[in-house]
């Protein structure tokens, strides 16, 4: 079966996944939704229009089952243009009140299940000579971020491997990006209510989240960050580390 644009999104059931995937179905392209929570992908597949869309329930923790769910999608539909890694797990707590076993599953979901897509998506795109990566992290991965110290370590390992990655890919014909959208409330169902994040200054709704990503990525460019506060905290901590880093330290001790 051969179409004109397919499209992966792990961690589809997401905000920012959900949305990716609506705007991928309204654009024509066929999507492909792989996410390890059956019954959400099930609604989300009835909530998007259009024939030219499949639901896969997959562990992204789980290296083989990511590796079949890509080379199926080649092989079924004949190729892969698109890949977003979107999925994301957030616990947030000081760095001794997390339990190591939390520790792992951000570790399992948020890098182990980025450095699986990114992997295997681009060995196939490379092999067919086009495509484009884009993995969504926070700003956790640019940023110092107080009390979530586990999330932040594995956003900064993806902001790694997905930059590395950008470079050692040019000429291959294969596109990566890192995604850092403002963020959109997606809280985890285990986190304690003293743990819960307070909705921050520059979220964003998914919608206007997933129209940035996929304009960065038409553009090509390296880091896709919006909304503009984002950009100008980022650029201030560049510059200037450590009166940014005290201006982000936790106030209430």
């Amino acid at each position: 079966m051969g179409v004109e644009k397919v499209a992966v999104v792990t961690g589809a059931t997401s905000e920012i996944g959900a949305a990716l995937c609506r705007r991928l179905v309204t654009a024509g392209v066929c999507v492909v939704a792989a996410d390890g929570d059956a019954e959400r992908l099930r609604q989300l597949s009835r909530g998007l229009d259009g024939a030219a869309r499949y639901t896969q329930v997959v562990d992204l923790a789980d290296d083989d089952r990511v590796r079949r769910l890509l080379t199926g999608t080649v092989a079924d539909l004949g190729r892969l243009d698109y890949l977003f890694n979107t999925a994301d797990l957030r616990i947030d707590g000081d760095v001794g009140a997390l339990p190591l076993s939390w520790w792992h599953d951000m570790v399992d979901v948020d890098l182990w299940g980025m450095v699986h897509g990114t992997r295997h998506g681009y060995a196939l795109m490379r092999a067919q000579g086009f495509g484009h990566i884009v993995n969504t992290v926070s700003v956790a991965g640019l940023l110092p971020t107080a009390r979530s110290v586990a999330y932040a370590m594995t956003q900064h390992a993806v902001v790694g491997l997905t930059t590395s990655l950008r470079a050692e890919a040019a000429g291959s014909g294969v596109r990566i990006s890192v995604a850092v959208p403002g963020a959109t409330p997606t809280p985890s169902a285990r986190q304690p209510r003293k743990m819960v994040r307070r909705r921050p200054v520059d979220s964003l709704s998914p919608d206007r989240a997933a129209c940035a990503i996929m304009r960065g990525m038409r553009r090509n460019q390296q880091y896709i960050i919006v909304p503009r506060y984002s950009r100008a905290m980022i650029a201030a901590y560049r510059w200037f580390p450590n009166l940014m880093g005290g201006l982000l330290a936790p106030r209430d001790r």
